[in-house]
């Protein structure tokens, strides 16, 4: 969903692009043009078919995938994914201004990016990297990552898994010398979710266990809101299903609709983890079979969220049971479990994974 760049010398310091800490992991064509990052992410509400999102859900997949078939399905990605012309039977493709690219290809778009206003920040060359990866991936996922990272001008120096970049980003190796520490990551981001019980002694990490679900994210809790407020708005206008009338707009004004609802859907999903309330008002787009404007103005409350919501964490702590009994672990061995992720800002995260596992042990 996002990607961010750093370097550590005392600390770990992030590097602003764009002048904001994270950057859309978002690709887009506009009139030629290509466009990384947030402006790529604004296209959405012109020409989302040319608008490439969570790309990574795609590396190093294949077209007979359960996922990748899912993705392809679903009204929420409108991007083209199709087989590769001239590539294996199962290679997969974007399509993008009517070209197909890889999703390496997406990707070192996104790294190309991040390197150029990296350099301009440092004054200087950026040659080799270090590049964080989910904790799951496979040696055909890692290895579309490098091909990524070369494409983009960069040598991979190492990939580390990202649940120990964020324990090393967390300062959790500042223990005393021969003290040691067992610690979970608990990484819900917004494309995947990734776990890993890392054991720690003087400065060295040691990873004991991964797991996980690259199709698990804020993503996924974000198409849920979002059919919630549809039916909202349908009870509230006294419309059957007002996913009938968006269909039936013009296309330009299909497109301004749709992106508002899914910008307004991630704002109010990130508003309710500090408030009880958010809104969602869409003016002037929306018409009924009459031509008359149909505005949408709904409350969506933390309550309603956290109900759609249980589902998911419900299923991230069948994945901790489910990878401390293959390890042999049991949770008294854990020290801490670290919250990582923008997903696990949520209160309901927090709240849940205390109540299961102990408070006292939630970072």
């Amino acid at each position: 969903t996002n990607s961010v760049a750093a370097f550590k010398d005392t600390v770990v310091k992030i590097i602003r692009v764009e002048n904001e800490e994270l950057t859309r992991s978002c690709v887009g064509v506009r009139k030629g043009q290509e466009l990384v990052g947030k402006k790529a992410y604004q296209l959405l509400m012109y020409d989302p078919i040319n608008t490439i999102l969570s790309i990574k859900r795609l590396m190093g997949g294949a077209m007979r995938d359960e996922m990748v078939q899912a993705m392809i399905r679903s009204p929420y990605y409108k991007f083209g994914i199709t087989s590769l012309n001239g590539g294996t039977e199962d290679a997969v493709a974007v399509v993008l201004g009517g070209k197909q690219y890889t999703p390496e290809q997406i990707s070192a778009w996104i790294l190309k990016k991040i390197k150029a206003e990296v350099e301009e920040r440092l004054g200087d060359e950026v040659t080799h990297a270090v590049i964080t990866v989910p904790a799951y991936f496979t040696e055909k996922q890692k290895n579309a990552t490098r091909l990524a990272a070369t494409l983009a001008g960069l040598k991979v120096q190492k990939l580390i898994a990202e649940p120990t970049a964020a324990a090393i980003a967390y300062g959790v190796d500042n223990l005393k010398p021969g003290e040691a520490r067992t610690v979970m990551i608990y990484d819900f981001g917004g494309g995947t979710f990734d776990l890993s019980i890392l054991n720690i002694v003087d400065g060295q990490y040691l990873e004991a266990g991964t797991g996980g679900d690259r199709w698990l994210g804020g993503d996924d809790i974000d198409r849920e809101l979002q059919k919630l407020i549809f039916q909202k708005a349908s009870e509230k206008c006294k419309i059957p299903d007002i996913s009938d009338l968006v269909n039936n707009l013009a296309e330009t004004k299909r497109y301004q609709f749709e992106g508002q609802v899914r910008f307004q859907t991630e704002d109010a999903k990130i508003q309710l983890s500090t408030s009880q309330t958010a809104s969602i008002i869409i003016d002037n787009i929306l018409e009924d079979e009459n031509g008359e404007i149909v505005d949408i103005d709904i409350t969506i409350t933390r309550e309603e969220l956290e109900k759609i919501t249980t589902p998911f964490i419900n299923r991230t702590i069948e994945l901790i049971d489910c990878l401390l009994k293959d390890m042999g672990y049991d949770m008294s061995m854990i020290d801490s479990i670290l919250l990582v992720g923008g997903t696990s800002c949520m209160p309901l995260v927090k709240k849940m994974l205390s109540e299961k596992y102990g408070s006292n042990k939630i970072r």
